[in-house]
């Protein structure tokens, strides 16, 4: 079991994200500068190609995990319209407002990804877009994505990442542990809620650790693509057939 000293009960975390869903798009939009709309878009085309390489040949079912507010169940769409797309959270206050963003065109479910509601095998790709650093037991949920995937299914996930370099590990401690906290007061939001989701960032695994995770928990091929001067990454793994 990993370490982490900051980490809190589920049901904690639920709270928060019930708190902050209200402001949840405005404030993302403000900390990143409309990037994160850019990211996740990369990280839909990046699922949909891997899903795509994996044939099988008919509709693709993708599974967008801690879908919090949709943003991602509608670039899949956007991506594959043909697709289908299941977005599953924790948190009802999240869901609402996934269900009104995506206009119908996604299914969602309130689940837990130590334990999602579907058989084996069920999915052509998995997403997750900055919640798995959230999560509480990270190797549980990442063989658990492992069992609903098809052999060869991508998993990729979207999540900041540590910096590498003394000055840019300073600046973006500097800007997660103090500028983040007071844009989301700016916003109307509660300045310890975002001290805790900066905390999870200076806290997340490096590159290494994180790819570990995924080889342990039955995905091969991992590779990790760097953005925002490495402080953003999307790492994308295959489900292997001995998963």
């Amino acid at each position: 079991m990993e370490a982490d000293p900051i980490r809190r009960d589920p049901e904690d975390v639920k709270r928060l994200f019930a708190r902050v869903s209200a402001r949840y798009d405005a404030i993302n939009r403000a900390m990143c500068g409309g990037l994160d709309v850019l990211w996740r878009g990369r990280l839909a085309k990046t699922a949909a190609a891997l899903a795509r390489e994996n044939g099988g040949g008919g509709k693709k079912k993708y599974l967008d995990i801690a879908c919090g507010s949709g943003d991602v169940c509608a670039r899949l769409l956007g991506e594959d319209p043909d697709c289908s797309v299941v977005g599953v959270d924790f948190c009802p206050e999240m869901l609402a407002l996934a269900r009104e963003k995506c206009g119908g065109r996604a299914e969602f479910a309130e689940a837990d990804c130590r334990s999602l509601p579907f058989s084996e095998s069920s999915f052509d790709a998995a997403t997750i877009s900055f919640g798995f650093r959230n999560f509480a037991d990270r190797p549980a949920c990442l063989r658990e994505i492992a069992r609903v995937l098809k052999t060869g299914a991508p998993l990729c996930v979207l999540e900041v990442a540590r910096a590498e370099g003394p000055l840019f590990e300073t600046a973006q401690k500097f800007f997660m542990c103090s500028a983040v906290p007071l844009i989301a007061k700016a916003f109307g939001g509660r300045r310890e809620d975002y001290e805790y989701l900066a905390k999870t960032t200076m806290e997340y695994p490096r590159r290494a650790e994180v790819e570990k995770m995924f080889a342990n928990a039955g995905f091969a091929e991992i590779r990790t693509r760097a953005m925002a001067f490495g402080m953003v990454a999307i790492v994308s793994g295959k489900k292997r057939e001995t998963a």
